[in-house]
């Protein structure tokens, strides 16, 4: 068994570096994944403020949540290029879209969420004449709060970019389901040497080494600011002593589950282990925070087997106006086997 797994591990990694590989050297052959192409209504060459929103379903259904968020994006200023990584991408979806975008791209899903953002921010006539450029994606529910308050909070002055949600784990790095990029990052050749670089890697290993955690590291290392608008320290350092004090404050059998998974948590803090907040700490940015976001696999899948979760829809609406039915009908519609 042992030398089983061994093969297998030896076998994955040969398999990761044959994709590094290939990735490389077919770059120059492949500029990029775009399968169709439509327009929308809205005009892309007098856009000031653009996002790149990817998408992926099996079966290419634009779900209310991301309709609503659209229009958030809308309502900010924003110009939308719709990238979409499905494998089947009906008329019904392209039709759904039109009103609400500039551009419509359907793609294979080669490179994920970086491999659509590269293609979409392709579709930009000129960069260094955006106010903002936004990359984001369908694997969040919200905005839950205001977002141009949200937007207008993600100051130039203080940082080049922004994200939502920093994570600190491999290396330090924004979350990418939401990453807001200044004129200054837009106007300098950092930013077309970064996209124009990044290959279409197949292996997430590598999309999250050199896409998620390489565009922070990248920029910084060039000088530029990468700030988080709700920071894992900061949360940390506001969550910490509160578990301490509860762990000396109660007695395990007055409420184990709870008490066992705090007591974890406690030791992780102390340890210093880099913990994933939008898991971790999901309803402290939900409730104290008012982070605009939920994540969807959180209650889709909840991989780390969050405690409590069930309460989500309780909590939200103490603290938003958000329609909780949006959520509600896209797990009524993805989940298998768990209820949250």
């Amino acid at each position: 068994m042992a030398l089983k797994h061994k093969l297998n591990r030896l076998r994955n990694e040969a398999l990761d570096y044959l994709d590094f590989a290939r990735a490389y050297s077919f770059a120059p052959l492949r500029p990029n994944y775009i399968r169709k192409k439509w327009d929308g209504v809205d005009d892309l060459g007098s856009a000031k403020r653009v996002v790149v929103f990817n998408h992926f379903d099996n079966k290419g259904v634009i779900h209310d949540y991301v309709i609503y968020y659209l229009q958030e994006l809308k309502r900010a200023g924003f110009t939308v290029v719709f990238t979409s990584n499905s494998p089947r991408f009906p008329k019904a979806s392209v039709e759904t879209l039109k009103p609400l975008v500039a551009r419509i791209l359907w793609r294979s899903n080669v490179g994920y969420d970086f491999g659509a953002f590269k293609d979409g921010i392709a579709q930009v006539p000129d960069l260094s004449a955006l106010d903002m450029l936004l990359v984001t994606n369908d694997s969040i529910y919200g905005p839950l709060q205001d977002l141009v308050e949200i937007i207008d909070r993600a100051d130039p002055a203080k940082a080049d970019i922004w994200g939502i949600t920093d994570c600190w784990s491999h290396y330090f790095h924004l979350q990418s389901y939401f990453v807001l990029f200044h004129p200054k990052v837009l106007k300098d050749r950092t930013f077309r040497h970064f996209w124009g670089r990044l290959p279409y890697f197949r292996n997430k290993h590598w999309v999250v080494k050199y896409g998620e955690i390489g565009l922070t590291q990248f920029f910084l290392r060039h000088g530029l600011r990468c700030q988080a608008l709700f920071p894992y320290r900061a949360l940390v350092a506001s969550v910490s002593p509160r578990i301490e004090a509860y762990l000396l404050e109660t007695k395990p059998e007055k409420d184990p589950v709870r008490y066992r998974y705090l007591e974890m948590m406690g030791r992780f803090l102390r340890e210093g282990v880099a913990l994933n907040q939008t898991h971790f700490f999901w309803d402290e940015l939900l409730v104290s925070a008012r982070c605009p976001f939920i994540k969807r696999d959180l209650l889709q899948r909840n991989p780390v087997g969050i405690p409590f979760l069930q309460h989500w829809e309780t909590l939200m609406q103490d603290v938003s106006s958000y329609d909780s039915k949006l959520i509600v009908k896209h797990l009524e519609h993805s989940m298998r086997n768990r209820v949250y």
